[in-house]
């Protein structure tokens, strides 16, 4: 029968080594990676991905993420197998292969249609191989041969006629069972018998194997059978003395010659050459289920686990092994011990003892309670527990000191240990094989976790709220000489611890450590293990001296790490152990790690122990891929796109999110990423465990997105994707040019208006100068008028004022004249009178008078003489005495006449000018 048909039903058996310590195993179950509970048969790629035969399809695991791909008729995915890059799949009525396409999915390709209806109804295939070039179907109904070069399928012919219940492939050769029937191997495309049926009867083969060049086999219930050519060899191992003989579905063969079993009912169970069980992994201890339908070693060791309920994956490679306290039977582990194979363990709910060569822990009585202390000082084992302290001997405990809480023992001088208590310290003295309490150290009543004893007997004590205590004590150990307190304001001294290391004295925060400076009686930052670990992510200030390996021990959160001094400098080295925090996840203050032999120790963790050797540093191989990118506008649903070549998007489609993976199966390794996005920014992000990223709203251009990853101290290879966003509608090149020429356009525009604008401001300007210019010319003009005007003035006072000194004098003349006209009778008076004529009548006087009005009036006789020709040079000087605006009687000296000649004079000229009666003379001449 099939080794997957041979189910029976599922029985829970009790692990005979309860106690056991185990390589790492993680499981994984359904609600995990969100598919069925069984799988069937396992695989894996050369990317290192893993593929899983589940019950409801083919499922991925790239290391970060689990992907079902369900077969076309949606039915249990029986067997599968990888060849190059196609995963080949077998189930009901269904066979074909997947491959990745440009998206970073697999897509299927049916081959049910090649084998030309040979199919029989109802048919499931349950194994498929690889060998010769050829991939190899197997079925009930036969053996089938696909040739991927020529896309073709042949059936084996089937020498019986028989159901076929399984395929082997053994180095180049594949073996087939007949159901009921012998061993057949498949040669040179026949069927040539192995093992005849008389000496197999109804045994199923389950795992073929060449043992030293010998033909060897399991049966389906575990029996162990050699080929010798002609007769079959049973052996009895001590596997089967120790479980019996429980039916397996699979078996592997490890390269060291071990045996790894998957059985119905007890789980994986590891054995050597000889048979006797190295390692048993079963529900009872570690494992999701024991029914164990598949076995798979991959690329880095680590053996694979096909469940009935989930998946499981053990390193039987790593230095680690653990007990996990599942059930919470013992708790978490706070201190341990080790003597003479006997181990003890000091836990949250007591001292536990698991005796050598045995593979139970047993609570030794009177210890219930936290247990903080378990060492041997002095030769002596002695526990600090919850109620006091212990003296162990064997499995049992003596209590020695009924104080409130020991946190520590520590040898003090010769005969005498010093206690650190809940509250406060005290002092053990060894009577012979009996130890003495003293009292309590008086006025200190501090918690004293940590102590440590110096060459002068100073004794050094850290509290977490009140810094570092230096003490010395009277000779009675129970009162105080002389005390000195430390504190460290800066630092929370929530777990923080004191210890000395290469003969310094230490106090550690979780921040940084100090180091005491004795001649400035200080603590320092200055010093070369707080410049070591500052750039470490610790958990907590716990730090752990080993002093017979002067080795200094800490935690981080990515792991435990280790000081020593280095071997060819004067200066410490530091080694780091990759133990996660979330698998330590021990109290945080509370860490330990207790050294047993040179190279072997142990950390305690919140539900039992590591356990491992001091480990070499291993360097892990991977590489990460780049497995699918996704693209979209804001708010809208993604869409996958290619990978196999860079994208070019529209320039709304800018919002992008990238998957990758490094696979690593490693319990306490973890993958951590870290990345850019060139063209946005050159620098790398911090190492991250998010195999994931997303970029939103990126501006249009050209990008290269990288990612690299680190395992450890290993940092893989980036991988790299190139794609670029293009420009906006808006920003497009026909948009640009447009935008150019409107620019243009519009700078123009500007020129234009600007032009029109400088034009209207310079005939504006133009005009405003010239009537500012005509405001001045104005100005001058009305300045000159009013200077002619004052000259005008002037002149007509001077002309005034010769005019009347003119008549004055020509009154004055004519009334001397008229006087002597009175007495006429002398030549003499006549010679005066004529001379007074002569002086009245002197043209001097006229000229003299007629450029004074000529300067006063320059125009006047021009426009007069224009308007009347026919006036005379009389006429003239009387039309210049009225136009002075002169009465008769004024112009009549003037003009030696009297005033009634004058009027005669005036007639005249009015007549001369024809002028009417209504006109009157003067102011016809002062009009002109």
């Amino acid at each position: 029968m099939s080794k997957k048909l041979v189910l029976i039903l599922f029985v829970f058996s009790v692990c005979m080594v309860w106690g056991q310590e185990l390589p790492p195993v993680v499981n994984f179950g359904p609600s995990q990676y969100s598919a069925g509970n069984q799988n069937w048969m396992i695989d894996q790629a050369e990317n290192k991905n893993l593929y899983f035969a589940n019950s409801t399809g083919l499922l991925e695991y790239n290391g970060e993420k689990w992907i079902l791909y369900p077969v076309p008729n949606n039915t249990i995915v029986r067997s599968l197998k990888v060849v190059g890059n196609r995963v080949y799949t077998g189930a009901y009525m269904e066979v074909g292969y997947w491959e990745e396409n440009d998206f970073g999915a697999l897509e299927y390709t049916s081959l049910v249609s090649k084998f030309n209806g040979a199919i029989g109804e109802g048919e499931q295939f349950w194994d498929i191989e690889f060998i010769d070039d050829l991939v190899v179907f197997r079925s009930f109904g036969g053996v089938y041969f696909y040739n991927p070069k020529q896309d073709a399928i042949t059936k084996m012919p089937n020498p019986l006629g028989k159901p076929i219940s399984g395929i082997f492939k053994v180095e180049k050769e594949l073996y087939f069972q007949l159901v009921g029937e012998g061993l057949y191997v498949i040669r040179n495309g026949s069927a040539e018998e192995v093992i005849p049926v008389e000496e197999l009867g109804e045994t199923a083969i389950m795992h073929i194997y060449l043992e030293e060049g010998i033909l060897s086999f399991i049966s389906g219930k575990t029996e162990f059978y050699k080929w010798r050519g002609d007769k079959l060899q049973k052996n009895i191992k001590p596997v089967n003395r120790e479980i019996g003989n429980p039916n397996i579905l699979d078996a592997i063969n490890l390269p060291g010659g071990d045996i790894v079993l998957g059985t119905v009912g007890n789980g994986v169970v590891e054995i050597d050459a000889a048979g006797n069980i190295v390692n048993a992994f079963n529900q009872g201890n570690v494992l999701l289920n024991n029914t164990v339908l598949d076995l798979f070693m991959d690329k880095d060791d680590n053996l694979w686990a096909g469940l009935d309920y989930g998946i499981s994956s053990i390193d039987l490679r790593s230095s680690f092994r653990s007990f996990q306290d599942n059930r919470g039977e013992i708790g978490s582990v706070y201190a341990s011990y080790e003597k003479d194979g006997a181990l003890y363990l000091g836990t949250n709910q007591g001292l536990y003892l698991r005796k050598k060569d045995d593979n139970k822990f047993s609570l030794i009585e009177g210890t219930n309670g936290q247990v903080w202390f378990v060492d041997e000082v002095d030769g002596m084992i002695i526990c600090g527990q919850d109620s006091g302290t212990f003296l162990i001997s064997g499995d049992t405990a003596t209590k020695i000191c009924d104080r409130l809480g020991t946190w520590t023992v520590q040898q003090y001088d010769e005969d005498i240990f010093i206690q650190g208590h809940y509250n406060g310290i005290s002092f053990l003295r060894k009577n012979g094989n009996d130890l003495e309490t003293l009292p309590m150290v008086e006025e200190f009543p501090h918690s004293s976790k940590f102590i440590e004893v110096d060459e002068d007997k100073n004794v050094w004590i850290s509290n977490e709220h009140k810094g570092v205590f230096k003490m010395q004590l009277e000779d009675s150990l129970s009162t105080i000489a002389d005390i000195k307190n430390y504190k460290f304001p800066e630092e929370s001294g929530i777990t923080s611890s004191l210890f000395q290391f290469n003969d310094s004295l230490y106090y550690s925060s979780k921040e940084k450590i100090y180091q005491y400076q004795e001649k400035e009686d200080r603590f320092s930052d200055k010093n070369s293990l707080n410049s070591l670990i500052s750039g470490l992510d610790r958990v907590s200030g716990k730090m752990i001296s080993e002093g017979n390996q002067n080795k200094l021990w800490g935690f981080a959160n990515e792991g435990i790490f280790s000081i020593q001094n280095s071997i060819l400098s004067k200066d410490y080295s530091l080694d780091f152990i990759f133990i996660d925090q979330d698998f330590r996840n021990i109290a945080v203050g509370y860490e330990n790690i207790s050294n047993f032999g040179e190279e072997e120790y142990l950390l305690g963790i919140a539900n039992g122990y590591l356990k491992f050797s001091d480990p070499e540093e291993i360097d892990v191989e991977t590489s990460i891929s780049l497995n699918q990118i996704e693209l979209s506008a804001l708010d809208a649903p993604a869409s996958v796109i290619s990978l196999k070549e860079s994208g070019d998007f529209e320039y709304d489609k800018n919002n992008i999110s990238f998957y990758f993976s490094a696979p690593v199966h490693d319990k306490y390794l973890n993958a951590e990423y870290s990345y850019r996005l060139l063209g946005l920014s050159p620098n790398w992000s911090s190492w991250s465990s998010s195999p994931e990223v997303n970029f939103k709203n990126l501006d249009f251009g050209n990008y290269t997105f990288e990612v690299k990853a680190r395992v450890g101290d290993s940092v893989t290879d980036s991988v790299s994707y190139e794609f670029s966003i293009q420009r906006p509608y808006y920003l497009s090149i026909p948009a640009i040019i447009g935008y150019f020429i409107i620019f243009v356009l519009i700078l123009y525009l500007m020129h234009l208006l600007n032009k029109r604008h400088h034009r209207k401001n310079l005939a504006e300007n133009e005009r405003a100068l010239k009537m500012r210019n005509l405001e001045a010319e104005q100005e001058i003009i009305k300045l000159r008028n009013e200077k002619l005007e004052q000259d005008m003035a002037n002149k007509n006072r001077e002309l005034a004022v010769s005019t009347m000194s003119l008549i004055k004098k020509n009154e004055f003349l004519t009334s001397i004249k008229e006087e002597l006209k009175k007495s006429e009778g002398t030549s003499k008076v006549k010679s005066v009178i004529n001379t007074i004529d002569k002086d009245i009548n002197e043209e001097d006087n006229w000229k003299f008078f007629k450029k004074a009005f000529s300067n006063a009036d320059k125009d006047f006789f021009k426009k007069i003489k224009a308007i009347h020709p026919e006036l005379t040079s009389n006429d003239l000087k009387l039309c210049a005495y009225l136009r002075l605006n002169l009465s008769s009687k004024e112009i009549a000296p003037l003009l030696n006449i009297s005033v009634k000649s004058v009027e005669i004079k005036r007639y005249r000229l009015r007549k001369k000018m024809d002028l009417d009666r209504e006109t009157n003379l003067t102011e016809y001449i002062l009009d002109l």
